[in-house]
């Protein structure tokens, strides 16, 4: 080797340490960045904790926002996209049962699988404090017989309300209980409207079998514009059911709550039309019945923002059995478009058949388990491929006219026993 090679050599060895050091520096530091999760007793989280009981059986369940996953799990979960939820089931039967993390989120996170995302080089020490912490933190099974069990099963992150099934085996058989935890600081769309006061008590009215479908053929044709001039989408659903008991099969069927319009949801619906990507939360747009927007919406979102299932329902003033009556309307977007007709100039393509996604939820609703019995009424009344009617976009729809009417429970019920109702 001539001098002046070796003098390069030297050189390149030198720009070589300068570089490394301070990254073995920086990994050092990183690997023995302290890990201090602070216990759990007195956490914020538990005292708004909301139970379940049924079948000798009682779950309690709280799901944390990112900042109490730092706290009390000592590393920002939230930004890989988990969220822990924390669970006691009080056994009061005389077998143990077993908690099936499953049903709480089908694609849920092992402990151990959370901790090593979170492993660092030269780090040997933490990582190991980290594995026992999430190990020793999760849901332990089973729950003895007359005894308890707490923990945390680490489930895909949801913000403003959390629909947690709890599902737990004993003696050969699975009980099911379904609790809505409250997300601080998180905003669906639904939390802005006040439910207990839509309607003064007493214009709230109980209704028999008879009465509810002549209530139900009685209701408008379709949905309005703000200014109530208009018409708008065909009413072609209606669905019988609590509200916990009404969201929950179709959050177990992987449709999800939609965010409220606003600037930042603009910013979201352009992004994801420009690069084809999903929004599983973008807003739905309003529209109107009882002269105000839809109370609740629900969407089941394709691989791109363009293509959705997407329904929107208000709460009506009746009963039947004690189990609100919900009004809605249903249909799948098939593309986006340019339009006049909106601040934000677009608009999703509506699949001209109106009664292809109707159909689509009586399967998807009889799949969750939680359909009882169907049935159907008249509504906005027949209009062929010939001769369409138009929603408030211009896009025009074809139906046989008629509303889909689904009735909910609490019980799981496999698909040949729901029953067709004879009004």
């Amino acid at each position: 080797m001539t001098a002046r090679s070796t003098c390069l050599a030297a050189g390149g060895a030198g720009v070589f340490r300068r570089l490394l050091l301070p990254l073995c520096g920086s990994l050092c530091l990183t690997g023995c960045r302290a890990f201090e999760p602070e216990p759990l007793q007195g956490a914020a989280f538990l005292d708004r904790a909301v139970s379940a009981t049924g079948e000798g059986t009682r779950v309690t369940v709280a799901a944390l926002t990112a900042a109490e996953s730092r706290r009390y799990l000592g590393v920002d979960l939230a930004a890989k996209g988990i969220q822990p939820v924390w669970i006691r089931i009080e056994n009061e039967s005389d077998d143990a049962v077993w908690f099936l993390p499953a049903g709480t989120d089908p694609e849920y996170f092992a402990p151990y699988e959370v901790a090593y995302r979170y492993h660092r080089m030269l780090g040997s020490e933490r990582n190991a404090r980290l594995d026992e912490h999430f190990l020793r933190s999760a849901f332990p099974n089973p729950v003895p017989p007359r005894g308890s069990r707490a923990g945390f099963v680490f489930t895909h992150q949801s913000e403003g309300a959390k629909f947690v099934a709890v599902e737990v085996a004993a003696a050969g058989k699975v009980r099911h209980l379904r609790v809505v935890a409250p997300v601080p600081g998180g905003r669906w769309d639904f939390q802005k409207v006040d439910f207990d006061r839509l309607y003064p008590p007493a214009s709230v009215k109980a209704v028999d079998l008879a009465a509810l479908k002549a209530a139900l053929e009685a209701l408008p044709c379709c949905t309005e514009s703000a200014d109530g001039k208009r018409r708008g989408d065909p009413l072609n659903l209606v669905i019988v059911g609590e509200k916990a008991t009404t969201i929950f099969p179709f959050v177990e069927r992987g449709w999800n709550l939609t965010e409220p319009f606003d600037l930042d949801a603009a910013r979201k619906s352009a992004m994801a039309f420009l690069f084809r990507s999903e929004y599983a939360t973008s807003p739905v747009s309003p529209l109107y019945l009882f002269g105000r927007p839809q109370d609740l919406a629900l969407q089941k979102a394709r691989s791109t923002i363009s293509q959705r299932n997407h329904l929107r329902v208000w709460l009506a003033p009746l009963t039947f059995r004690g189990a609100p009556v919900w009004v809605g309307q249903i249909s799948r977007d098939i593309g986006v478009r340019f339009t006049t007709k909106s601040w934000y100039l677009t608009t999703h393509k509506v699949d001209p058949d109106m009664d292809e996604d109707r159909f689509y939820l009586l399967q998807d609703l009889a799949a969750s388990g939680y359909l009882r019995a169907f049935a159907r009424v008249g509504g906005v009344g027949a209009a062929p491929p010939s001769a369409p009617r138009f929603n408030l976009t211009g896009d025009p729809y074809f139906t046989d006219g008629e509303r889909m009417v689904l009735f909910l429970g609490d019980e799981h019920r496999s698909t040949d026993r729901v029953e067709s109702v004879d009004w």
